[in-house]
């Protein structure tokens, strides 16, 4: 079947090194959007993940690291879809990826893509300080992410408490250090419930991070 444009009419075209629309394609080869569309994938030419119907041709910018590369605000993944950018994103990631870091990537919204790739398994989410995270479909990788991201909040959450303690009044730390000293064996939930019920205000991490910054932390807590 002979092509309506030519390989070298396609190249000429695209020479300027900009993504161009469908309906740019039409308008300067004369062709219906069908035809354009069956062109531009038969040059193999790279459709925009985030703005729909923009091409360009392969080479016309260096991929970075993760097969992605952005020409004014069209990005472009040279794995495919969205959907198919998401997964690799997601995939080589080491700890996972939540929605906001996913989207500063892609640059468009992906609620409904994420969705529909955690229903059909291609990925696995799971909730951290109340947002979602995503991971990869293999169980290896993400048991491997999951250890690492857990990790992270760890780290997050001793460093919040951290600077917590350091507005708790001293005389509520002496409490909790008196307690444990009464109750060596109390973990650090029922010294603050201990605590609660001589009308202090006080919370199980908290005692856990005064345990922390004296050494009182035992495997069991």
């Amino acid at each position: 079947m002979k092509r309506i444009c030519t390989d070298q009419g396609i190249n000429f075209f695209f020479k300027d090194g900009i993504p161009h629309s469908l309906e740019e394609i039409e308008k300067h080869f004369n062709i219906s959007r069908l035809v354009a569309y069956n062109e531009m994938n038969r040059s193999k030419a790279l459709m925009a993940i985030n703005k729909t119907s923009y091409y360009v041709l392969p080479g016309t910018k260096k991929f970075g690291r993760n097969g992605f590369f952005k020409i004014e605000d069209k990005v472009f993944f040279s794995g495919g879809t969205l959907s198919d950018a998401l997964v690799s994103l997601v995939s080589k990631s080491h700890s996972g990826m939540n929605l906001k870091k996913l989207e500063k990537i892609v640059d468009t919204r992906i609620e409904i893509q994420l969705l529909n790739l955690t229903r059909t398994g291609k990925l696995y989410r799971q909730k951290f300080n109340g947002k979602y995270y995503y991971f990869s479909s293999d169980k290896e990788i993400r048991k491997s992410q999951l250890e690492v991201c857990e990790r992270e909040f760890r780290k997050v959450d001793r460093s919040l408490l951290l600077k917590e303690i350091e507005d708790i009044p001293l005389e509520l730390i002496i409490k909790i250090l008196v307690t444990f000293i009464q109750h060596p064996d109390f973990s650090p939930k029922s010294i603050a419930l201990s605590l609660v019920r001589r009308g202090e205000k006080i919370g199980a991490k908290v005692v856990e991070c005064v345990f922390n910054k004296y050494g009182l932390c035992k495997k069991n807590f």
